[in-house]
Protein backbone atom coordinates (compact mmCIF):
# COMPACT_ATOMS: atom_id res chain seq x y z
CA UNK A 1 0.00 0.00 0.00
CA UNK A 2 1.69 3.33 -1.05
CA UNK A 3 2.17 5.90 1.72
CA UNK A 4 0.17 8.63 1.56
CA UNK A 5 1.86 12.21 0.80
CA UNK A 6 0.94 13.62 3.81
CA UNK A 7 2.67 10.84 5.85
CA UNK A 8 6.27 11.04 3.68
CA UNK A 9 9.23 12.51 5.46
CA UNK A 10 10.65 14.60 3.35
CA UNK A 11 7.39 16.14 3.03
CA UNK A 12 6.40 16.69 6.14
CA UNK A 13 9.85 18.19 7.44
CA UNK A 14 9.31 21.81 8.50
CA UNK A 15 12.53 23.14 7.09
CA UNK A 16 12.78 26.19 4.81
CA UNK A 17 15.52 24.53 2.96
CA UNK A 18 14.77 21.17 1.74
CA UNK A 19 17.64 19.07 0.00
CA UNK A 20 15.29 19.11 -3.38
CA UNK A 21 15.76 23.35 -3.55
CA UNK A 22 19.40 22.96 -3.26
CA UNK A 23 19.81 20.43 -5.51
CA UNK A 24 17.77 22.56 -8.38
CA UNK A 25 19.47 25.38 -7.25
CA UNK A 26 23.05 23.66 -7.66
CA UNK A 27 21.60 22.27 -11.48
CA UNK A 28 20.35 25.35 -12.24
CA UNK A 29 24.15 27.50 -11.22
CA UNK A 30 25.58 24.07 -13.42
CA UNK A 31 23.84 24.24 -16.27
CA UNK A 32 24.71 28.05 -17.07
CA UNK A 33 28.42 27.34 -16.46
CA UNK A 34 28.81 24.46 -18.34
CA UNK A 35 26.11 24.43 -21.17
CA UNK A 36 25.35 28.39 -21.67
CA UNK A 37 29.53 29.34 -21.15
CA UNK A 38 28.61 31.32 -17.77
CA UNK A 39 31.46 32.98 -16.11
CA UNK A 40 31.97 33.94 -12.16
CA UNK A 41 29.51 37.39 -13.01
CA UNK A 42 26.19 35.26 -14.01
CA UNK A 43 26.81 33.23 -10.66
CA UNK A 44 27.02 36.01 -8.80
CA UNK A 45 23.90 37.52 -10.26
CA UNK A 46 22.08 34.39 -9.99
CA UNK A 47 22.80 34.08 -6.18
CA UNK A 48 21.40 37.69 -6.02
CA UNK A 49 18.24 37.24 -7.09
CA UNK A 50 18.25 33.52 -4.77
CA UNK A 51 19.16 36.22 -1.65
CA UNK A 52 15.98 37.92 -2.88
CA UNK A 53 13.85 35.12 -3.54
CA UNK A 54 14.71 33.41 -0.08
CA UNK A 55 14.36 36.59 1.82
CA UNK A 56 10.76 37.55 -0.14
CA UNK A 57 9.61 33.90 0.50
CA UNK A 58 10.92 34.10 4.37
CA UNK A 59 8.75 37.82 5.08
CA UNK A 60 6.26 35.56 3.19
CA UNK A 61 6.62 32.74 5.77
CA UNK A 62 6.42 35.12 8.60
CA UNK A 63 3.48 36.78 7.94
CA UNK A 64 1.49 33.20 7.85
CA UNK A 65 3.00 31.87 10.19
CA UNK A 66 -0.02 31.68 13.18
CA UNK A 67 1.70 29.52 15.86
CA UNK A 68 -1.00 27.66 16.43
CA UNK A 69 -3.55 30.56 17.02
CA UNK A 70 -6.36 32.24 14.75
CA UNK A 71 -5.09 34.05 11.61
CA UNK A 72 -6.05 37.30 13.43
CA UNK A 73 -4.98 36.65 16.60
CA UNK A 74 -1.23 37.44 17.08
CA UNK A 75 -1.84 39.81 13.51
CA UNK A 76 -0.55 43.07 14.88
CA UNK A 77 2.49 41.06 15.90
CA UNK A 78 3.30 39.36 12.66
CA UNK A 79 2.65 42.57 10.64
CA UNK A 80 5.39 44.09 12.74
CA UNK A 81 7.79 41.28 12.41
CA UNK A 82 7.12 41.04 8.59
CA UNK A 83 8.14 44.65 8.39
CA UNK A 84 11.28 44.03 10.91
CA UNK A 85 12.21 41.31 8.50
CA UNK A 86 11.88 43.55 5.39
CA UNK A 87 14.12 45.83 7.06
CA UNK A 88 16.91 43.55 7.64
CA UNK A 89 15.81 41.16 4.53
CA UNK A 90 16.85 44.85 2.66
CA UNK A 91 20.02 45.19 4.77
CA UNK A 92 21.08 41.41 3.70
CA UNK A 93 20.49 41.87 0.08
CA UNK A 94 22.26 45.35 0.29
CA UNK A 95 25.36 43.25 2.16
CA UNK A 96 25.27 40.79 -0.64
CA UNK A 97 25.64 42.92 -3.18
CA UNK A 98 28.42 44.40 -1.25
CA UNK A 99 30.82 41.14 -0.49
CA UNK A 100 30.20 39.80 -3.92
CA UNK A 101 30.33 42.96 -5.96
CA UNK A 102 34.00 41.99 -6.94
CA UNK A 103 32.64 39.12 -8.96
CA UNK A 104 31.10 41.58 -11.39
CA UNK A 105 33.12 42.88 -14.53
CA UNK A 106 32.46 46.41 -14.90
CA UNK A 107 34.38 47.06 -17.48
CA UNK A 108 33.34 48.44 -20.84
CA UNK A 109 33.65 45.11 -22.08
CA UNK A 110 29.97 43.29 -23.16
CA UNK A 111 28.55 40.73 -20.30
CA UNK A 112 25.86 39.91 -23.09
CA UNK A 113 27.56 36.43 -24.04
CA UNK A 114 28.24 35.75 -20.79
CA UNK A 115 24.48 36.29 -19.72
CA UNK A 116 23.14 33.91 -22.69
CA UNK A 117 19.99 31.86 -21.00
CA UNK A 118 20.02 33.99 -17.86
CA UNK A 119 16.88 35.06 -17.86
CA UNK A 120 15.33 31.53 -18.20
CA UNK A 121 17.12 30.20 -15.27
CA UNK A 122 15.84 33.07 -13.30
CA UNK A 123 12.37 32.16 -13.68
CA UNK A 124 13.36 27.92 -13.18
CA UNK A 125 14.89 29.43 -9.73
CA UNK A 126 12.58 31.66 -8.58
CA UNK A 127 9.81 28.39 -9.60
CA UNK A 128 11.54 26.62 -7.22
CA UNK A 129 11.65 28.80 -4.16
CA UNK A 130 7.82 29.22 -4.87
CA UNK A 131 7.40 25.25 -5.53
CA UNK A 132 9.27 25.43 -1.95
CA UNK A 133 7.19 27.27 -0.26
CA UNK A 134 4.14 25.96 -1.03
CA UNK A 135 5.16 22.70 -0.26
CA UNK A 136 6.86 23.05 2.53
CA UNK A 137 5.28 25.37 4.52
CA UNK A 138 1.58 26.07 3.60
CA UNK A 139 0.82 22.32 1.69
CA UNK A 140 2.35 20.56 4.52
CA UNK A 141 0.78 22.46 7.10
CA UNK A 142 3.31 24.14 8.88
CA UNK A 143 1.84 27.78 8.60
CA UNK A 144 -0.29 26.64 11.78
CA UNK A 145 2.06 26.33 14.02
CA UNK A 146 5.31 27.76 12.50
CA UNK A 147 7.15 30.76 14.38
CA UNK A 148 7.31 33.86 12.85
CA UNK A 149 10.76 35.22 14.51
CA UNK A 150 11.79 31.45 13.86
CA UNK A 151 10.90 31.74 9.96
CA UNK A 152 13.04 34.93 9.59
CA UNK A 153 16.17 34.02 11.57
CA UNK A 154 16.49 30.83 9.85
CA UNK A 155 16.96 32.57 6.57
CA UNK A 156 18.81 35.21 7.84
CA UNK A 157 21.51 33.13 9.49
CA UNK A 158 21.29 30.94 6.40
CA UNK A 159 22.18 33.99 4.31
CA UNK A 160 25.00 35.35 6.93
CA UNK A 161 26.74 32.08 7.02
CA UNK A 162 26.66 31.69 2.82
CA UNK A 163 28.31 34.89 2.75
CA UNK A 164 30.69 34.42 5.42
CA UNK A 165 31.89 31.67 3.47
CA UNK A 166 31.87 33.45 -0.06
CA UNK A 167 33.37 36.19 1.11
CA UNK A 168 36.92 35.30 1.30
CA UNK A 169 36.34 34.85 -2.66
CA UNK A 170 34.97 37.56 -3.42
CA UNK A 171 36.67 40.05 -1.23
CA UNK A 172 40.07 38.85 -0.87
CA UNK A 173 41.06 36.34 -3.80
CA UNK A 174 39.45 38.38 -6.56
CA UNK A 175 40.79 41.50 -5.64
CA UNK A 176 44.42 39.97 -5.99
CA UNK A 177 43.77 37.85 -8.65
CA UNK A 178 41.04 40.39 -10.78
CA UNK A 179 42.40 37.84 -13.84
CA UNK A 180 40.20 34.67 -11.85
CA UNK A 181 36.90 36.04 -12.96
CA UNK A 182 37.03 34.61 -16.17
CA UNK A 183 38.14 31.27 -14.76
CA UNK A 184 35.27 28.89 -14.62
CA UNK A 185 36.40 26.90 -11.56
CA UNK A 186 35.49 30.08 -9.45
CA UNK A 187 32.39 30.29 -10.06
CA UNK A 188 32.02 26.36 -9.85
CA UNK A 189 33.72 27.23 -6.28
CA UNK A 190 30.86 29.56 -5.57
CA UNK A 191 28.66 26.62 -7.02
CA UNK A 192 29.51 23.97 -4.41
CA UNK A 193 30.06 26.33 -1.89
CA UNK A 194 26.53 27.90 -1.91
CA UNK A 195 25.17 23.77 -2.31
CA UNK A 196 27.30 22.88 0.51
CA UNK A 197 25.26 25.41 2.84
CA UNK A 198 22.21 24.28 1.62
CA UNK A 199 22.70 20.90 2.33
CA UNK A 200 23.79 21.60 5.46
CA UNK A 201 20.39 23.89 6.16
CA UNK A 202 18.56 20.69 5.25
CA UNK A 203 20.06 18.45 7.60
CA UNK A 204 19.95 20.69 10.22
CA UNK A 205 16.19 21.02 9.42
CA UNK A 206 15.57 17.28 9.02
CA UNK A 207 17.82 17.10 12.35
CA UNK A 208 15.82 19.76 14.15
CA UNK A 209 12.54 18.36 13.20
CA UNK A 210 13.12 14.79 14.64
CA UNK A 211 14.39 16.02 18.08
CA UNK A 212 11.40 18.60 18.39
CA UNK A 213 9.07 15.38 17.56
CA UNK A 214 7.53 13.65 19.95
CA UNK A 215 8.14 9.52 20.20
Amino acid sequence: MKTALSEQAWFNTPTMHPFWMGVISFLVALYGLFFLGWRLESVIWLLWFEVIFAVGASLIRAFFALQGQGFFSNLLFRIFITGAGAALGIAFIMLTVTFTINGIDTSSRSASADMEGFFPQMVVLFLNYLAGLILHFFVNGHYKTASPINELMATFVYLLILLALIMPITMHLLPKYPEWKDAKWIGLTVVLVKFIVDAGFSRAGKTTAQISSPG
